[in-house]
C-alpha cells in the first residue's frame, strides 16, 4: 500500500523546508506519492469592449494573470527538487488550484477527497495574525479532534 502525503507549498522558506523534511524522510521509500499544493485567488473575467478606464484593468488583470503563471512553474520547480531525493515524476504531483473557501478549508476538502495519509506543513513563526486567529496548521491540526496526521516543519 502506498503512502500519499500533502504538502501545501505557499512559496516561502518554511514550505521548502517542508519539502525537504519530507525528501529527506521518504526520499527512499518506493511506495510513497507527494502532493504539492497552493491554492490561489481567480482572477476575475472582464469585459472591457474598447473602453480606456477599462483597458488599464486589462494590463493590470493581464500582469495577475503572468503572475498566477509564473508561480504555477514555480510549483514545478519546487516539485523537480523532490528529484533530487530519489522520488520519480510519477510519484510527485503538483496542484495548483483557485481557492474555494480559505487555505485550511481547502487543505482539509482536499485532504478528504483525495485520501492522503498525512500532511507535512510548514508553520511561520512570529506572525502576528496568528495573535487574533487560528493559523492555518493550527486548524487542520485540531480538524475533527485531530483526525488528520499533520507534521509540522519549524
Amino acid at each position: 500500500m502506498s503512502t500519499k502525503i500533502l504538502i501545501p507549498y505557499n512559496f516561502t522558506g518554511h514550505d521548502e523546508k517542508a519539502v525537504d523534511f519530507a525528501g529527506y524522510r521518504y526520499g527512499e521509500a518506493s511506495d510513497v506519492s507527494i502532493s504539492l499544493f497552493h491554492a490561489f485567488t481567480p482572477i476575475p473575467e472582464i469585459d472591457a469592449r474598447n473602453n480606456p478606464i477599462m483597458d488599464r484593468m486589462n494590463q493590470s488583470i493581464h500582469y495577475l494573470r503572468q503572475r498566477q503563471e509564473d508561480l504555477k512553474s514555480a510549483l514545478g520547480k519546487a516539485g523537480e527538487r523532490l528529484f533530487n531525493f530519489g522520488f520519480t515524476p510519477a510519484d510527485i504531483h503538483c496542484l495548483f488550484k483557485p481557492l474555494k473557501k480559505d487555505v485550511a478549508n481547502d487543505i482539509i476538502l482536499l485532504w478528504e477527497a483525495e485520501k492522503f495519509d498525512f500532511i507535512v506543513m510548514s508553520r511561520t513563526p512570529g506572525n502576528i495574525i496568528n495573535y487574533f486567529s487560528r493559523s492555518t496548521s493550527e486548524r487542520i491540526s485540531n480538524y475533527k479532534d485531530g483526525i488528520i496526521k499533520v507534521h509540522i516543519v519549524n
